[in-house]
């Protein structure tokens, strides 16, 4: 009885301490960010039992999946990340307003530029994919254009609230070169808590739709899920449509494949260019990130000229090696006729560049010397 005791003490002590951190972090790491109110999200139609909901049934890792997943985390005999000269920068920009010039900044960072006005998407800059600066997921290498750096921006549009699209450290640089941030229904409780101003945040549901200065930005569906620490599906996700002076661009962001591309290109395509997610996937949470053939079949649901890809080479969150996303892709492409732009990080690009197949193998020491 006595050992009972003992080791009910031991595990109240344990969960007191949990308990005990997850409310520190909660209350005294910005980071994290705020939960929306609950009621106000309750007037969405995609708000159900209080979390939000994808348009089709979806699920992600279920929690009796994560040991199988974490041994094969350790065990895995793959290129976990690039070379050490996997650096890059701010190059090729042409001094002409009336093209469309575009510059991945890693991950689903990108910046817009068209008639001297910026949009940017998805602006994680940060070191870490992480609320804490000490530990989570390291970028291989800093932006090519650092938050500091960045020009005045028109917009800022963001998917969703995951730490890997949305970081507290590059919002607090940015939010006074922004005149707007576009963001998810929920979303805008963490911007405001972290000090960007309400009148600068447009807080949309899908479809919703605004138009200023040339730019008209919309909200589209996606097939994903949110979370910051340990809450989930609080907020909700999208992917965008941005109209930059009569070029129409399609930003995934994040998402995993459905058949809601064809809605999107019916309702307001056809378009100049769609940047798909090509990385971090799994079985196990195969219906939120679309792998690269997935994400032709998605590009093949639009009518678009150019697929650009995202959401690879900058982070490793997921088993496959560093460089299998754009690997595996650049072959289908060339195998099913994909009018890709495979364009190395801080290089501007316009819609009627050559693609770059292959310039990340100078990168990876198993790909390298092919």
């Amino acid at each position: 009885m006595k050992l009972f005791i003992k080791i009910l003490k031991g595990l109240l002590i344990v969960v007191a301490f949990f308990i005990l951190g997850y409310y520190m972090v909660k209350y005294f790491v910005p980071s994290v960010g705020k939960a929306p109110n609950k009621e106000e999200m309750a007037a969405s139609p995609y708000y159900k039992k209080g979390k939000f909901v994808n348009s089709i049934q979806t699920t992600s890792a279920e929690f009796t999946q994560v040991p199988r997943i974490l041994r094969n985390y350790f065990k895995r005999d793959v290129e976990t990340k690039p070379t050490g000269d996997y650096v890059f920068t701010e190059n090729n920009k042409q001094e002409n307003d009336s093209i469309l010039q575009v510059n991945w900044l890693g991950h689903a960072a990108v910046l817009f530029y068209k008639n001297g006005k910026y949009v940017l998407a998805d602006p994680m800059l940060g070191e870490r994919a992480s609320p804490f600066n000490f530990m989570g997921p390291e970028r291989f290498s800093a932006s090519p254009i650092l938050a500091e750096d960045l020009p005045e921006l028109e917009a800022i549009v963001i998917s969703h609230d995951h730490y890997d699209h949305l970081d507290y450290e590059t919002i607090k640089k940015i939010t006074a070169k922004t005149k707007y941030f576009f963001v998810p229904t929920g979303v805008k409780a963490s911007l405001e808590y972290w000090g960007v101003p309400a009148e600068k945040i447009k807080e949309f549901s899908w479809w919703d739709s605004h138009s200023e200065n040339g730019i008209t930005i919309t909200t589209t569906p996606a097939r994903h899920f949110s979370g910051r620490l340990l809450s989930q599906n609080n907020t909700f996700w999208a992917s965008w449509v941005i109209e930059m002076d009569g070029d129409n661009i399609y930003f995934g962001g994040d998402t995993g494949i459905f058949e809601g591309f064809r809605e999107i290109d019916e309702k307001l395509g056809p378009f100049e260019l769609a940047l798909m997610p090509i990385g971090a996937y799994n079985e196990a949470w195969h219906d939120i990130h679309m792998d690269p053939i997935e994400a032709i079949d998605a590009f093949q649901q639009m009518r678009a000229k150019k697929f650009f890809p995202i959401h690879w080479g900058t982070f490793d969150l997921a088993l496959h090696s560093w460089y299998e996303p754009i690997l595996d892709l650049e072959n289908a492409a060339i195998e099913k006729d994909i009018p890709l732009l495979s364009i190395p990080q801080g290089k501007w690009f316009r819609l009627g560049d050559e693609s770059e197949n292959g310039w990340w193998k100078q990168y990876s020491e198993e790909m390298g010397s092919e």
